[in-house]
């Protein structure tokens, strides 16, 4: 599998935003980023500065915007805020404990075409996503792509692309990493971390 691409841009860099600060009562698509998760953003955009990006976008989300917004401090640019990024839809669901969440994840990435939790599948939150990052390699004549998103969708577009197990892969990210891919073929990563592995 590939996506349409100009053959001058040289690698997509897909970001998991920082760690955010958790609010009981407030939706997950409306927290910021915790003191800590501005201090973790500062750490993965020095580890980024040897990319060329010719783009830097983020989901609608305020994490993703936040955590993107310190990585452009980096190269002196601007965030695109683009629609189709956001996290997999579950502004239905209310506060969940970890451990269900976690079950019901497991359950989300199991059955991708069936409604296991929220407003999307797993197969619709996926192309959505695709979609929109190929709109925006599209657009892109040169450079690198960094893209700020979320761990779910961005662990769909992984697996499909790598064919990593996906609830595995989601297991192992953190709160922020990159994830390189090279372009066109998007069949191997290097994985970027703050965090000592």
């Amino acid at each position: 599998m590939t996506v349409a691409l100009r053959e001058n841009v040289q690698r997509l860099i897909l970001v998991r935003h920082s760690l955010p600060e958790k609010i009981v009562g407030v939706p997950a698509r409306e927290w910021h980023l915790s003191a800590e998760g501005q201090q973790r953003s500062h750490l993965l955009a020095q580890k980024l500065a040897n990319y060329q990006p010719a783009i830097i976008a983020a989901s609608t989300e305020p994490k993703a915007i936040e955590t993107a917004q310190i990585i452009a401090q980096q190269f002196d640019k601007s965030v695109e805020v683009m629609e189709g990024l956001h996290e997999h839809n579950r502004s239905d669901l209310s506060f969940v404990e970890e451990k269900k969440f976690i079950e019901t994840l497991a359950a989300f990435f199991a059955k991708p075409d069936e409604l296991v939790m929220g407003l999307e599948t797993a197969t619709q939150a996926y192309q959505r996503f695709q979609q929109a990052v190929e709109n925006i390699i599209a657009k892109t004549p040169n450079g690198d792509v960094i893209i700020v998103t979320h761990g779910t969708v961005m662990t769909l577009f992984i697996a499909a692309f790598t064919g990593k197990e996906a609830f595995q892969f989601w297991q192992q990210i953190e709160h922020p990493m990159g994830i390189v891919l090279p372009l066109p073929d998007l069949k191997s990563l290097e994985i970027i971390t703050v965090k000592s592995r």
